[in-house]
């Protein structure tokens, strides 16, 4: 029945141990590999956390701006919306953010001080994404980013190094009359 003869019993041993050797082996690097994936996600997992959790005390923040804080000065609240509009564009230009559309939201009643709103569509190349952004956060007087959605432009130009990011901006000003 079995054409398979063994002319030495000690190989057979030795293939079956080798056999089990190598599937242990290869059972601990697979092991090995899965432990060290998960805990590379436990990292992520944590960053990311400790990222909500930072972003939640600054959402927690007042929407107001306090004393000693500069705000936009105009006789009407569309007025400093157009300055904080103009604002917009020339920081835009400085950091070759090619604005698409400008809209301007709603402008709402906080006691004294108004709140204007806008929202800006633009491409910017990746490489200005981190410039513009700071010379937003050091914008005089004071802006607020409220939500900013990025993805990837489609390019018109095959083979240029230049990676062109899509960006949404609402952003909400302050003014005072």
């Amino acid at each position: 029945m079995n054409a398979f003869a063994f002319r030495d019993a000690a190989a057979v041993r030795q293939m079956g141990s080798a056999l089990v050797i190598g599937t242990c082996l290869a059972l601990m690097a697979v092991s090995a590999l899965v432990w060290s994936i998960a805990q590379k996600r436990a990292e992520d997992i944590a960053a990311l956390e400790d990222m909500v959790a930072r972003a939640e005390q600054l959402s927690t923040r007042p929407t107001a701006p306090g004393p000693g804080i500069s705000v936009y000065q105009s006789d009407t609240p569309q007025l400093a919306q157009s300055q904080m509009q103009s604002d917009m564009q020339e920081l835009a230009e400085e950091f070759d953010l090619r604005l698409e559309v400008i809209r301007a939201d709603q402008i709402e009643q906080l006691g004294a001080q108004v709140r204007m709103a806008l929202t800006l569509n633009g491409v910017v190349p990746e490489a200005q994404l981190g410039g513009y952004l700071q010379g937003l956060s050091q914008h005089e007087p004071i802006v607020i980013v409220d939500s900013i959605n990025l993805r990837r432009a489609r390019s018109t130009t095959r083979g240029s190094d230049e990676r062109l990011l899509s960006i949404q901006l609402k952003l909400h000003g302050f003014a005072t009359q």
